[in-house]
């Protein structure tokens, strides 16, 4: 788990605390706009016209409030990982973390105020001193500069930064007044505080905790001397000295392909080394053994594979939709609220399942060729199956860029992987429903086969016979197999196992379109077009049996409909946060599942043991893993053109989609993204461990199948339910993915 930081007002702005004991006097503002002017012009002859110059000045200056200074910056929105653990900021321009005075090192703290202001513990606001050698320079043909305290700085960027790089007299007089007026509210440690917060040190980072953590991955309270030293070096030059750089110099170091090591900054960094042991802030000993080259104290941190993923996109849109309906913003104060004011989102990735993803995406060797030479790209969602929190999300195989076209939330057409969701699960929940009713099932001869209204027993089962034979559609033999060819008897169980598209069709013929419909979109589907007034719509057998749908299904959606199987008939909405904070630690969002029943539970886990057969003696056989128990189905579409698998272990479900954006056909089928789904959860290691849910009381075995209690066979002599050896001659494995279009 990340540190819990200390609670403070503010971040570390406390009006009342440490608050020196000061009263404000209404002589003490004239006296120092006459002393100030006489100054600054020179003369006492103009002492006059300076004070009413000044007057005018501060009368025309926006009032500020030195107790809000964290209110008008942009703070970074900062993004952890399930554990804990930080794993990306985001921000618009401006890369801040705002940490408390505790947490700064004195090292850092004085290396500051050596170099910038070494008469800041003592001074109101401004130094005198500074300011007459300053006009001294000015009268020699310079300008007016280097006469700014850690106050003055504070007040410039916060409250003049449309104003700051502007050398006048106006900008200096109104700095000073805000400096003055930020001395009256707040204590010196919270003036320090605000200054090492906001202060701009390069490459992107604003405050010392970011610039910690970006030049040399650590928090800001660990920082080495020399660290702290290289970091006081910047604010004179942060473009210049900035410590990283993504082009080489004369004094850089390469790291990697773009990115290189600056020490431009040396020779200020060694002097400022030098005026802390004039100051008896470290000893001689100390200040040389921090004199090294930049390359042996700076480690940048590493971009983790999860901070430029998919995840992070779909989890930004999800915070900023659920921040609109909450919390009553609109689209661009929601985009705000995340890119500028310092949320905390504490998010359900899975950091090496993503890595494990993204390592076997880059793979060239895991994904088929295609037959125009075409890019095959890929996505993958894996969900908790107990709580419907997003694990991994990729949507992409690039692994460069940010608000990449997510493929895990885009559908595709998912061939026969949806069977389980739209035929066989709803075949046994219909079939329950009626025997709780005491009737039995309401078979119809739909006159499209021999086998009519016969051969299913009183309820379809997973024991029930459903005969692969040619079927006639609207006058044409549809649908086809894969192997052009019928094979007889099957059993429910046996016909799932091998995807064989007769059996799926005449299922769906008897619990009827509306039904499954209904059924799918439990299962949490939101792509289903089921308007029949549309010219093209699901609600018809090609697309609710074979996958040949309208829009598809993505692969986020069927990662959680999967999990439902294991998780006895509950399907959640998708999580991807469990909670976000504001910047003072408040809670404003918090991610709760919506929890839908799918099926009854006995149906689940009868439908969890027939999936985790489809990998042992079916058509998901690639999809094998050592050690655990796996449990899915395969699809493919017509000419190969997206293939996936769909699966599950006890803790973790999983659905991949490969294929092209140009509906390229591939030159292999659904046992390609079967072997490299395997391949990738056998890698996760939140994949393993755990076990299915025990078998419910309201589920029997007869024979050797399994029955939801009241749908059994009532006679022991009973022919029309098969056991899963009967019915098999002359079977082949068949793809049977094929999803045909028909004409319904």
């Amino acid at each position: 788990m990340a540190k819990k930081k200390k609670k403070n007002h503010k971040a570390g702005i406390s009006p009342r605390k440490k608050r020196r004991a000061r009263k404000k006097h209404p002589f003490i503002k004239a006296f120092f706009l006459t002393i100030l002017f006489v100054i600054i012009f020179g003369s006492l002859a103009v002492a006059g016209y300076g004070a009413w110059y000044g007057r005018e000045i501060i009368k025309n200056a926006d009032p500020i409030d030195p107790n809000k200074i964290y209110e008008t910056l942009e703070l970074s929105t900062q993004i952890y990982d399930r554990n804990g653990k930080l794993m990306d900021e985001i921000y618009y321009d401006e890369n801040r973390k705002i940490v408390s005075y505790e947490q700064l090192p004195e090292n850092l703290k004085n290396a500051f105020v050596a170099v910038e202001d070494k008469t800041f513990w003592e001074h109101s606001g401004f130094n005198f001193k500074r300011i007459f050698g300053a006009i001294l320079d000015a009268a020699h043909g310079g300008r007016i500069s280097g006469t700014s305290t850690i106050t003055q700085q504070l007040a410039r960027n916060i409250f003049l930064p449309e104003e700051k790089e502007i050398r006048s007299i106006e900008r200096k007089v109104t700095e000073m007044y805000y400096a003055y007026e930020i001395e009256q509210v707040l204590s010196k440690e919270e003036i320090l505080t605000a200054y090492l917060n906001t202060i701009y040190l390069g490459y992107s980072c604003y405050g010392v905790d970011t610039a910690s953590r970006v030049y040399f991955s650590k928090e800001v309270e660990d920082l080495s001397l020399e660290q702290c030293a290289a970091l006081a070096a910047l604010p004179q030059a942060p473009g210049e000295y900035a410590l990283l750089v993504n082009e080489e110099g004369e004094k850089t170091t390469k790291l990697s392909k773009d990115l290189y090591v600056n020490d431009t900054s040396e020779d200020r960094r060694n002097m400022i080394l030098d005026l802390m042991v004039e100051q008896g802030m470290v000893t001689q000993e100390e200040a040389d053994a921090a004199k090294k080259p930049a390359e042996e104290f700076i480690e940048p941190g590493k971009e983790s594979e999860a901070s430029r993923s998919s995840f992070k996109d779909y989890l930004l849109e999800t915070v900023q939709k659920d921040l609109m309906a909450q919390h009553n913003l609109t689209e661009a104060q929601a985009e705000s609220w995340v890119y500028t004011k310092g949320l905390k989102i504490y998010s359900t990735l899975d950091p090496q399942a993503q890595r494990v993803i993204t390592k076997e995406f880059k793979d060239k060797s895991n994904f088929p060729s295609t037959v125009e030479d075409a890019k095959v790209e890929a996505a993958m969602v894996i969900s908790d199956v107990a709580t419907g929190e997003v694990r991994a999300m990729v949507g992409t195989r690039k692994t460069k860029g940010e608000m990449m076209f997510n493929r895990a939330t885009n559908p595709r057409q998912p061939g026969s992987s949806i069977k389980p969701v739209s035929v066989y699960a709803p075949a046994l929940q219909k079939s329950l429903e009626y025997a709780a009713k005491g009737e039995k099932f309401p078979f119809i001869d739909k006159k499209i086969d021999k086998q009519g209204a016969k051969g299913y027993g009183d309820y379809i089962t997973a024991a029930s016979n459903v005969t692969d034979e040619p079927l006639k559609v609207n006058g044409k033999t549809w649908p086809l197999n894969a192997s052009r060819s019928f094979t007889g008897k099957k059993t429910f169980r046996r016909a799932l196992e091998l995807s064989i598209n007769t059996c799926a069709v005449k299922l769906l013929t008897q619990i009827g379109i509306d039904y499954s419909a209904e059924t799918v979109e439990k299962f949490g589907v939101t792509t289903l077009v089921t308007d029949k007034t549309e010219a093209y719509n699901d609600m018809n057998l090609a697309a609710l049996a074979l996958g040949a749908m309208t829009e598809g299904v993505t692969p986020l959606d069927m990662s959680l409909a999967y999990a439902a199987f294991p998780n006895g008939g509950i399907r959640y909405s998708p999580v991807c946060y469990t909670r976000v904070e504001n910047n003072e630690g408040e809670v404003i969002l918090e991610g709760k599942p919506e929890e839908v029943r799918v099926m009854d539970e006995g149906v689940a886990w009868i439908m969890t043991d027939i999936l985790k057969t489809v990998v042992k003696d079916g058509l998901g056989k690639n999809a094998k893993i050592n050690g655990v128990d796996v449990g899915g189905k395969t699809g493919t579409t017509n000419d190969n053109y997206d293939i996936w698998f769909d699966g599950f272990t006890p803790t973790y479900s999983a659905a991949l989609w490969v294929g092209t954006d140009k509906n390229v056909s591939m030159n292999d089928g659904s046992s390609a993204a079967a072997l490299l789904w395997g391949k990738i959860i056998s890698q996760v290691e939140g994949a393993y461990g755990g076990t299915y849910k025990e078998k419910p009381e309201n589920v029997i075995k007869v024979k050797d199948e399994y029955y939801v209690k009241g749908t059994e066979p009532k006679d022991k002599n009973d022919k029309t339910a098969l056991t899963k050896t009967e019915g098999e001659k002359d079977e082949k494995d068949d793809d049977g993915d094929e999803a045909e279009d028909a004409e319904n």
